[in-house]
Formats: structure tokens, sequence, C-alpha cells
């Protein structure tokens, strides 16, 4: 793996993506001058992750949801790849161009997962990856390679509860082949994040018996941490603030030196460290955190050697290399048009060549033919089909007057008595109600998943039980906690199972009808990708009130 090109192709995709922010907002016409927006803080702070990721570690069988707010790096990477158009670039969150978020249904490049709608993007990779193991545990699927379903994370996402709910099913599930990376630059749109959140983050992950995995520090700094002095240098950004970090990235080396040399001078070995560096050096060192070198980042994901669900906690500085970095302001922040001309002289881009995939690449040959042998993009787009499916004839006496969910009950059960492949596709799901939505009968025929299969005691015990809980690796029904948002993350990722992993899925999901509304942004979220499932609510009449909890 060449640490030169990774290099390359990181500095591509840093001008790429934050030109066309400005472009957007600074040279297309406008007929009201108003802000267009897009976001190049949060996504030069995601630049050297994406880097790594995409073009060292990923496989065509894995899957990304990418942090919404990095969507003009992810259009960066496929734009070098030659599979988005300028045009669409150039039309940046405009009517046919590229979207603010990854889009499955609006973008043309191949995004895996639509994001936006904060936090959803991240809980529905744990989703996936059960419904790949769910897929996998199957006779009727092919030999195929496990993909790895990874989630890029704003730390700011870490406030959504429906992350947390996520985490707990996970568990429950034995969750593996799952990475979240967090982009941790420790700034919100409005301030800066709390000292000390991720020491009880990582409490959190631990508990659901996550690997945690902290990459905080860089080459140019864990270099610096071997000289004499290394080592008080060390732990004084171990000791510096989020906020004071922040504000001294922004200001820059010779604010840094000054600031070092009040606190650190004088102590001999550690003044010679900082004096051997000159002030560009110096802030280079110092932005050096491990989220923002490549090479760093290369190393910590090429380390993990097994399927375990793991948590990388990447440290940034949110809008690294850019004349905005660190500042407080920045998130929804863009360069001026001066600023972004004396960027562009510092970045080799001359003008004229602002759209330019290769433009100051001192040999472009070489970095084609790197390119073109990356693995994540050998086999081109990654979008499967699968036939659709013929229903069988369906048995259902109509002589008497019934309920429609015990209708529904009787539907399944006549389905499930059959060989059909409607039959065999089917997935239900329910947040804790199988029994009380009639899914019971097609259940004790078809048995739930679980990777391991697991009797029933009650059986075992002969204790009488209209009910028949047997796991099995050949189960058709995943059982959910009480979480509406947790039973439309799943139907979302079974109902894109045949454009993910080229099996079609039948999912049903179950549920009490007023408690819809409890999971309606995950709702929302799964049809805005088109994914395509059945959610069944029983009608509760006068039995069970809008507000709920008033049975």
């Amino acid at each position: 793996m060449s640490t030169d090109h990774l290099k390359t192709i990181e500095q591509r995709l840093l001008w790429l993506s934050h030109w066309m922010i400005h472009h957007a907002n600074h040279i297309r016409p406008k007929v009201d001058g108003i802000k267009i927006g897009g976001h190049q803080a949060s996504s030069a702070s995601m630049v050297s992750i994406m880097t790594a990721l995409y073009f060292s570690v990923l496989r065509p069988e894995d899957r990304v949801a990418v942090k919404p707010h990095a969507s003009p790096v992810f259009h960066a990477i496929q734009y070098l790849m030659g599979n988005q158009t300028r045009e669409k670039m150039e039309n940046f969150r405009g009517f046919g161009g590229v979207q603010s978020y990854p889009s499955r249904t609006k973008d043309i490049d191949d995004v895996d997962f639509s994001t936006g709608s904060v936090g959803l993007g991240v809980a529905i990779t744990s989703f996936a990856s059960l419904v790949q193991d769910y897929i996998a545990a199957k006779s009727w699927s092919g030999e195929k390679p496990l993909g790895r379903m990874i989630a890029l994370v704003g730390d700011a996402e870490l406030d959504e509860g429906n992350i947390y709910e996520a985490l707990q099913e996970g568990w429950k599930n034995d969750l593996r082949n799952c990475w979240w990376i967090i982009d941790y630059n420790r700034q919100s749109l409005d301030g800066i994040v709390r000292e000390g959140l991720f020491d009880r983050v990582e409490k959190i992950f631990d508990a659901f018996s996550w690997d945690v995995v902290r990459v905080k520090y860089g080459a140019l700094q864990r270099a610096a941490f071997e000289e004499p002095g290394g080592d008080r240098l060390r732990q004084w950004i171990d000791d510096c603030s989020n906020q004071e970090y922040s504000a001294l990235t922004f200001m820059g080396g010779a604010v840094w030196r000054k600031r070092l040399m009040d606190d650190l001078g004088d102590q001999g070995d550690v003044t010679a460290l900082i004096d051997r560096r000159s002030d560009d050096e110096l802030a280079a060192l110092m932005e050096n955190l491990g989220g923002n070198c490549t090479e760093t980042m290369v190393e910590a994901f090429a380390a993990i050697d097994h399927d375990r669900p793991t948590c990388f906690l990447a440290y940034t500085i949110k809008g690294w290399g850019t004349p905005i970095a660190g500042h407080k302001d920045n998130h929804g922040g863009l360069m001026n048009k001066a600023q972004m001309l004396e960027w562009q002289k510092h970045m080799g881009v001359a003008e004229g060549e602002e759209w330019e995939p290769f433009a100051n690449v001192a040999d472009v040959a070489a970095l084609k033919a790197f390119l073109d042998q990356v693995p994540f993009f050998a086999r081109g787009a990654r979008r499967y089909t699968d036939d659709k499916i013929e229903v069988p004839a369906i048995e259902l006496s109509s002589d008497r007057d019934i309920s429609t969910q015990m209708a529904f009950g009787k539907v399944l059960d006549d389905l499930s008595k059959g060989d059909s492949k409607l039959a065999e596709r089917i997935v239900t799901t329910s947040p804790d109600v199988t029994g009380t939505t009639n899914l019971g009968p097609w259940v004790n025929r078809r048995k739930l998943f679980a990777r391991k299969a697991l009797a029933d005691a009650f059986i075992e015990h002969r204790i009488p039980s209209t009910a028949k809980w047997e796991f099995t690796p050949e189960g058709q029904h995943i059982e959910l906690g009480i979480a509406e948002m947790n039973l439309f993350l799943l139907l979302g990722a079974a109902g894109l199972s045949h454009s993910l992993f080229g099996e079609r899925l039948i999912p049903i999901g179950t549920v009490y009808d007023p408690f819809v509304c409890r999971g309606l942004d995950a709702l929302n979220y799964a049809c805005y990708q088109d994914a395509r499932f059945m959610i069944v609510g029983t009608p509760s009449g006068v039995t069970l009130a809008p507000e709920g909890g008033a049975h």
C-alpha cells in the first residue's frame, strides 16, 4: 500500500469537496443571492478517515453509511473514480445535483445507505448486519463473503437516543461485522463537545460488548513523543481542553509556539523539541491527530482481525487543513473568496483546473494505475437485484365475521404450512407484541431466528403453552424489544436486502397502531431509501387511545 498515493488522494478529496461547496455558494449564478450552504469543516475532519477506508480497507461486500455532513467528501470520492459527473458536482444542492446528504434514491453514485436524519444512518448498519446474518444462515442463499456494515459517525450524533436503543438490540442478537467510526472533532453546530464525553460513551459501548479503539495521535505526533521531552508534550496534549485545542488550532503555529513555551519552556529537551520545528511544522505536528492521519487510520483499521462489533474513536480537527480549522463557528461557516483564493495557491491548484480530478498530481499515470487496483471499486457499482416472487393461492374462509387482525394471522398461518418461495422469503418481526398481533401461529411453525440454536425450555419440560419459542438459524421471525424505532430500522434494512445482498426478503412487521407514531422518523427514513416491506398495525378501536399508555 503506497502511503504517497493515499496522501495524494487525501489532498485531492480535500480540495474537490471544498471547491464544490465554494462553487455553489460563491461562483454558481443564483437568482436570490441566498447562501446555498454545505459543510466544509465537517467534511475536512473526515477526509483522512474516508481516504484510508475507501482506498485501503473496504471490499466490495462492505457497506457504508456516510456521516451526513461528509456528503461532499463521498461525492468527491465517486467523482475521482469516475462514478459521478462534473455537471452534478457543479449543481451541488441544486435540483438534480448531488445531494446535501448521500441518497440512495436521488444520487447516481453508489450510495449504500441514505443518511441525513441524524443517528438513523448509524443505527441501520447494525440491523443490516443482522439481516446479512439472517440471509447467510438460510439454505436458499448462495455462498457470499460477509461484509462489514460501517457507519461514519459525527460525534454530535451520539446525543441521539436511537443509537443506544440499537446498541441494546445488537447485543441481544449477537451483533458482528459492524464498525462505527466516530469523527471526534469535539465540535457541534452550536459549540464545543463537553469534556470527558467519550469516557462515558466508551463505558456504554463496553457494556454492550463492543471493542473500542481510540485513535488519538497521528504518525508525526507519535514520532515526536519518542524524542527527548516527548512524554511531556503528550501529557500536555492529553490535558488540553477541547475548546482550548480548537482555539489554538485556529490561531496557528506562532500562537501554538507561544502557548507551548509558556507551559513547557525552559525544560531543556522539551524546549528543544519545540525549537527544532518552524511555526508551520509545529502547527502540522499539533494538528496531526489520529483521525487526520491517513497512515494511522490505515493501521488502526488493518489491525482488526475479528468480526466483533468495533467502535473507532478517531480524534480530528474540525476544518483540518483549511483556514477555518478549529474555529467554533465553522460548522456551517464557509471560506470567503479571499480565503479560498489563498488556499487554492496553498493547495497548488492552477486557475481553470479547479474541477480537474488530477490537478497538481505529479505522476497521473501512476495514481490512475493505483486507483484501478483499489478493491472496493474493482467490481463497479454494487447495487444488486433479485427476482420478484409469485404469490401462491391462499386459503381463507370468508363464511363468517372475522377481525382484520385475525384474518391477517390466518393468511400467514396458511402460508406457513406450504413450501412456496414467498413463504420461504418472508421474515416477520415485532417489538415484543408478536403474540398479540396474531403472529403466533406463523412463529410456531417457522420458528425464531438466531445464529445459534436455542431450545424452548417449556417444551423440554413439557409445560403446556400455545407459544413455541424455539430459536434456530432457519427461523423466520426476529423478535425485538419494545422500541418502534428499531422495528422500522430493521424493516428498512431487510427491505433493501435485494439491493444490498442480492437476495429478496419479504419483511412484515407488526405493531399496535398508536405506536407507529413512536417510530415515524425511522419509517420515513426507510421509505426515503425505497426499502420494501409491509407494516401491519393492529386496529385498536376504543380500547387503546392515541396517547398510547391508556389501555
